[in-house]
């Protein structure tokens, strides 16, 4: 799923200043919420490291073509992607050690482990990515696949604990979703930054690879600490619903505006 996700993503070193604003909306500003709010609502282990899991990965590969379908820039969430990518390679197995390295009996998870999950999850998919756009297959249609797969099999072991222990994780859900994306949409608009940008934006402070997120929780910590990736599916989903249909509010008021234009323009003449 990683590999045919990368196929269509230029991962060369982009120009950084096209690349840190969406960088760090996903990294430093979504991360670092659910890193300090997962602990302090969730008193299970399994699914706050699920959570830390979650804030290590990169952000959604599907920000790209969502980008696109809500008329964003996406030349900056291209440039955001392939920085997000690039940089972690370095940044998922330090966050992960950092914040689970204590983790059950005191054993925690090894630097090692999580480095080589890493390898296998991330740079082997990277490497892949480069081959399997020539064999000619639709990429959606694996991508969908295994984000079916890794969400039936997430909920199908977790069916009890995701009725039981729903509100904290789906709290958190919304807040690093639609909370998170809102801020960082409002903030953007505050700072004079153009709408195709904010949009861009909003998406990375808002979309994290949940498919990998789940994969690599279940690796390490078991089928609880996939838990958080299939409940933000869900949540992820509804804010770009929500999305699109304030976008096409939005370009259904311009039309309107360039329709009244046109007309007192045919009036005046």
């Amino acid at each position: 799923m990683m590999a045919f996700s990368l196929a269509g993503i230029d991962l060369d070193l982009p120009p950084m200043r096209g690349a840190v604003a969406g960088f760090l909306a996903n990294y430093l500003f979504l991360s670092g919420l659910i890193l300090s709010i997962a602990p302090a609502v969730l008193e299970a282990e399994a699914l706050v490291l699920g959570f830390v899991v979650m804030a290590a990965v990169p952000p959604a590969v599907a920000v790209i073509p969502l980008t696109r379908l809500l008329a964003g820039d996406v030349r900056l969430a291209l440039y955001s992607e392939a920085l997000s990518y690039i940089a972690s390679i370095v940044l998922m197995p330090s966050i992960i050690y950092i914040f689970a390295r204590d983790a059950g009996d005191g054993a925690g998870v090894g630097l090692g482990e999580t480095a080589k999950i890493v390898l296998l999850l991330i740079l082997l998919p990277i490497l892949a990515s480069r081959y399997v756009g020539r064999l000619g297959i639709d990429p959606a249609h694996p991508i969908n696949a295994g984000l079916f797969a890794v969400t039936y099999i997430v909920v199908g072991q977790n069916s009890g604990a995701i009725s039981g222990e729903a509100a904290g994780v789906l709290f958190i859900a919304i807040a690093r979703t639609f909370v998170s994306g809102a801020a960082v949409y409002a903030a953007a608009a505050f700072a004079g930054v153009e709408a195709p940008q904010r949009i861009a934006l909003t998406l990375f402070a808002s979309f994290k690879n949940l498919g990998l997120a789940a994969a690599v929780a279940l690796l390490l910590f078991g089928p609880r600490a996939g838990v958080p990736a299939a409940v933000c599916i869900f949540t992820e989903t509804a804010f770009y619903i929500l999305l699109s249909a304030l976008a096409g509010r939005r370009k259904g008021r311009e039309a309107s505006k360039d329709g009244a234009r046109t007309r007192r323009s045919r009036l005046g003449t």
